[in-house]
């Protein structure tokens, strides 16, 4: 790990290899030259909705999931969390 006030092309410690100190020069552009996706703010109502509807069948999945593999407390959390993160 890096040193504390170090981070990556977003501000964390993430995909890009490449270290950079916040405020740099240059604005969005990662330094690294590697493409990361980012995602769009849904603008209106049509798109939030279809977001929202998205999101909640992404949860509901997870949490089934979990329910039938009879998880729960931390290994729950843990196992939506990572859940929610794999599926697309």
């Amino acid at each position: 790990m890096a040193g504390a006030g170090l981070m990556n092309c977003y501000g964390h410690y993430g995909p890009c290899d490449e270290v950079v100190r916040r405020g740099r020069p240059g604005g969005g552009a990662c330094p690294c030259g590697t493409a990361h996706a980012q995602s769009v703010k849904p603008k209106y109502p049509g798109e939030i909705a279809a977001a929202s509807n998205r999101i909640a069948e992404k949860n509901e999945d997870c949490r089934r999931q979990a329910r039938e593999q009879h998880l729960h407390l931390v290994k729950r959390y843990r196992f939506i969390r990572d859940c929610k993160r794999q599926r697309p």
